[in-house]
């Protein structure tokens, strides 16, 4: 049996490059990559349930901060290191193929789809740095690029590959009609990187990140407020329900093994949760405090009760604001 690895985001490109190498009686592997600013694992399960492969899910590790940081290829619009970030995820697709004794790499990659990753001489590059040596297949477009290796083998036969390029969606849908896939899905959200509006929250971080920065304070931008109080000291403030959860799980699973790293949520009243990451001084976590407090919209003065968390400790903990936030004198990221 021909055996592949794919790359599958759980968007429809990754399922129709699945579905065309099934057609020539590959048996595929999905490998879905989560990092701490998208994480598409749950899509990436369901697509393969519907079209019965395994999916094997991957975290990043530390070494994927380093190409955030300093990326090789430079960023796009917003601190998105689009072309070194899918190299490296083509990278882990090799050690899978490695791992399982796999005969090609398959992505859903269009060409000239996405100006910043997807152009001719994009994936030219990806093919030289990414080691496969003619084995990194893209069926949708493969007919737009010259034959790998795997092709001029006959191992797979190109034939029966694609040439569909650009940014229309109409023909793609149309072959994944025509190959049976069971579902259009609709476009996800896309990686928090890519977004402006995102890029300062990064950056700040980065600038002052210590020995302590591990990869969830990366992951947890993506929730609440952020409102630095120091270079040393930021407090993260839930939005919503959604946001105040995300704060809790990162405080229970990571946050409460550090001294730095204190959580409140309001006992006697409805607001938000609060994190604070940084020093534990009286004035920083009073800072922390009067911003819970301030976006609250029911904290009645003298019957302020929260609940703290910090290291192994949970108290009840009264507080009476200075009223020091009357209005907005901070900024948020």
């Amino acid at each position: 049996m021909k055996k592949a690895v794919a790359l599958l985001s759980g968007g429809f490109d990754s399922m129709l490059a699945i579905r065309i190498m099934q057609k020539q009686g590959f048996e595929v592997e999905g490998l879905n990559i989560q990092t701490p600013f998208c994480d598409t694992s749950h899509e990436a399960r369901q697509a393969a349930e519907d079209l019965g492969i395994v999916c094997h899910c991957q975290q990043v590790d530390a070494s994927y901060l380093e190409i955030v940081k300093n990326p090789r290829f430079g960023y796009g619009k917003g601190v998105n290191p689009c072309l070194d970030c899918h190299l490296y995820m083509i990278r882990l697709a090799k050690k899978r193929l490695e791992e399982t004794q796999a005969d090609i790499v398959i992505t859903g990659e269009v060409l000239g789809q996405r100006p910043m990753s997807q152009q001719r001489h994009h994936l030219e590059m990806l093919d030289y740095h990414s080691g496969l040596a003619g084995r990194l297949i893209r069926p949708i477009c493969a007919k737009m690029l010259p034959p790998t290796e795997a092709e001029q083998s006959g191992l797979v036969n190109r034939e029966q590959l694609y040439g569909l390029h650009g940014r229309g969606r109409a023909a793609l849908h149309q072959l994944g009609h025509d190959l049976g896939i069971p579902r259009i899905v609709r476009a996800m959200a896309g990686c928090c990187l890519t977004e402006r509006s995102f890029a300062p929250r990064v950056r700040d971080l980065m600038r002052h990140e210590n020995e302590q920065t591990e990869m969830w304070e990366y992951a947890i931008l993506r929730y609440g407020r952020h409102i630095r109080y120091d270079t040393t000291t930021r407090c993260i403030l839930g939005r919503n329900e959604r946001d105040c959860n995300h704060l809790w799980e990162a405080y229970q699973t990571k946050g409460r093994f550090r001294e730095d790293v204190v959580y409140w949520y309001p006992e006697s009243y409805t607001g938000p949760s609060v994190l604070l990451i940084g020093k534990t001084e009286p004035e920083h976590l009073n800072f922390a405090r009067e911003l819970q407090v301030f976006y609250s919209k029911n904290a009645v003065p003298g019957e302020i009760i929260l609940r703290k968390f910090h290291r192994q400790t949970e108290i009840l903990e009264p507080f009476e604001p200075s009223g020091q936030f009357r209005e907005k004198t901070f900024q948020t990221l």
